[in-house]
């Protein structure tokens, strides 16, 4: 049973806000490229009581590897880069973040195919090898992965 922090719950009340002030808010514009003043890009480099830390949820049956600290400002990166620092494992069944732990991105090793979910609302995607880098405040739900 997943247990929600007020961290989490705060993320999805903001990211429903900026849905409604900026347009939909979808999980793509995580992972895509913006400008800092288009809406998309949370503040980097941290996170507080008043913008919740990055999360990883792994209801997945495989070791999902995250990065505690990125350190390009690339939003991907390939396999064996050295833009994720403070690497951690994150087992099937737990979570990694929130609270005063901020999770920057995650890794989709080589062969695999990570299907993953944003927020509860958003439709599910899916990536192959190599690092993805998320805003703070979202909460990536890694729902299956096929290797």
């Amino acid at each position: 049973m997943r247990k929600y922090t007020f961290g989490m719950l705060a993320a999805t009340g903001a990211l429903a806000v900026s849905a409604g002030l900026t347009g939909a808010a979808t999980a793509s514009n995580a992972f895509s490229a913006a400008s800092p003043d288009d809406g998309r890009v949370g503040i980097l480099g941290g996170c507080s009581w008043a913008w919740p830390c990055g999360e990883v949820q792994n209801d997945s049956g495989r070791s999902v590897r995250v990065s505690l600290n990125w350190t390009c400002d690339a939003k991907t990166a390939p396999l064996g880069s050295s833009c994720p620092k403070k690497i951690k494992t994150v087992k099937p069944g737990a979570h990694k973040g929130g609270g005063d732990v901020d999770v920057d991105a995650f890794e989709v090793p080589k062969g695999c195919r990570y299907h993953f979910k944003v927020g509860a609302l958003d439709p599910e995607e899916s990536r192959t090898a190599g690092w993805y880098k998320f805003n703070n405040s979202l909460t990536i739900t890694i729902t299956r992965t096929s290797c």
